[in-house]
């Protein structure tokens, strides 16, 4: 089989106008200028190959694909760095953006940003799926006209070598150069739910033919990696890879495999666990849900949040802060070779049963990495499926509650028996912290934030 060459890109920019005059993004430009950074928008374009496989894809996640048709392209890079050149760590974190919604979502970047800000980080977001710019309504095409009518989506089996010409386009750049001259020593490739299905497919089959990343943080798959034809979460007609599948063993970059209880109940990606190898690691964060509102320390008030119009409270575990740490971990591991931890597994029961995690007397799960709102905690916090607080009608937009858990706090009798001073809260919240902290599962600034916050709550008093 003729080896694959990867097709050369062509980056324009940066982009200005637009009926809108700013690029598509979840944050206010003063976010960025308030930490020095500055945002950039650059379409990249060409010609996409879409690959078929080689046999039949197995477990193992050993997957040989061959060149199939080709296309062209032009979607958008969305480009944020540190605006004096002398504050880049040398680390480029490449986004795939998230499409689940039918528009694109840097669901990563809003969980890493005060870590990516802080340390110096250049962070892109590459808009490789085909929902991001064709949408109605939501999609660039449609949302802003006159900036994005050029762009140009063939279909998301072309999104594993669109992602591939993008980073290549950042690695060897031409002019523009959209990184600004920045000199780079690393690049991470991340994505979250949907772009983490991709990411698998991607470090699976295409990796191996295209070695640009230097690591991987795969966040909240679920048991199913996405297929080489279907578009979106759709799994292929033919060949489909298998649910369940790993990371293959022969992966020559670190991966770092990051997963909730919640995506083990929602997405059922306890069925993908594997055992620790040279370039794979695993963490688990119990009582944590696929998606959440945070917050360091679960009571009222202020009103626990109900998510997007959710039935009852919505989880409200700091995911985030264990999502920092992990980058940070995985950074180490491609720069400096210092090798993160396997973390405890999530304790599970039946692994074929609606949920299968094994609870403790209030709820929450057993094993995995124990944040400091299990180990002290004040309410049952679970990543299992939420519903809508109304029965969506048929044919309207499909509500997420599925994804966002749950939190249902302690009665005042219980509260008081757990903890009937405020130091008896503070013991083993601060433990904990340091635990985390000790182990690498969380940072100092995160730390100290959740200190803060227990410090200064209604628990004990």
């Amino acid at each position: 089989m003729m080896p694959f060459v990867l097709a050369l890109a062509v980056v324009t920019g940066p982009i200005t106008g637009g009926d809108h005059g700013q690029p598509f993004s979840e944050i206010t430009p003063a976010v960025l200028t308030q930490s020095a950074y500055t945002e950039a928008e650059f379409f990249v374009g060409g010609t996409a190959t879409a690959f078929k496989p080689v046999g039949t894809p197995g477990a193992d996640g050993v997957w040989k694909v061959a060149p199939d048709t080709t296309a062209d392209y032009k979607v958008r890079m969305l480009v944020r760095r540190p605006a004096d050149a002398k504050k880049f760590n040398g680390i480029v974190v490449v986004e795939w953006l998230n499409v689940t919604a039918n528009l694109e979502g840097a669901a990563d970047f809003m969980q890493m940003q005060e870590e990516l800000l802080r340390e110096g980080y250049a962070w892109v977001g590459v808009g490789a799926q085909a929902a991001g710019v064709n949408s109605p309504r939501s999609g660039l095409k449609d949302w802003d006209k006159a900036r994005y009518g050029s762009l140009v989506h063939p279909g998301d089996a072309y999104s594993y070598d669109i992602f591939s010409q993008a980073a290549d386009a950042l690695r060897h750049p031409k002019s523009p150069n959209a990184l600004g001259g920045l000199t780079i020593r690393k690049v991470i490739a991340t994505g979250r739910s949907q772009s983490a299905f991709r990411l698998v497919t991607y470090i699976n089959a295409v990796h191996p033919m295209t070695h640009l990343f230097d690591g991987y943080l795969v966040h909240s798959r679920g048991a199913n990696a996405s297929g080489f034809k279907a578009e979106g979460l759709a799994r292929d007609a033919e060949t489909p890879v298998p649910a369940g599948a790993h990371i293959r063993a022969d992966i020559d970059v670190p991966v770092l495999d990051l997963q909730t209880e919640g995506d083990m109940v929602a997405l059922r990606a306890h069925l993908t666990h594997q055992a620790p190898f040279a370039h794979y690691r695993r963490w688990e964060i119990a009582g944590a849900a696929h998606a959440e509102t945070p917050r360091w320390v679960a009571e009222t008030p202020p009103a626990l949040d109900m998510g997007p119009a959710c039935k009852d409270p919505v989880n409200s575990a700091p995911h985030h802060a264990v999502v920092k740490a992990a980058l940070s971990a995985l950074t180490r591991w491609v720069r400096d070779g210092v090798v993160p931890p396997q973390s405890p597994a999530i304790e599970l029961g039946d692994p074929a049963a609606p949920d299968p995690i094994v609870r403790d007397a209030h709820g929450n799960a057993k094993g995995g990495i124990r944040l400091p709102e299990l180990e002290a905690p004040t309410a049952t916090l679970d990543g299992g499926a939420n519903t809508g607080a109304q029965e969506t009608a048929p044919g309207a937009a499909r509500n997420f509650c599925f994804l966002f858990g749950w939190t249902k706090l302690f009665d005042a009798a219980t509260l008081r028996s757990l903890y009937p001073t405020q130091d008896a809260f503070m013991k083993p919240f601060s433990a904990a912290v340091n635990a985390l902290v000790k182990q690498g599962y969380l940072l100092q600034p995160e730390a100290d934030a959740a200190r803060k916050a227990a410090a200064q709550s209604y628990v004990g008093r």
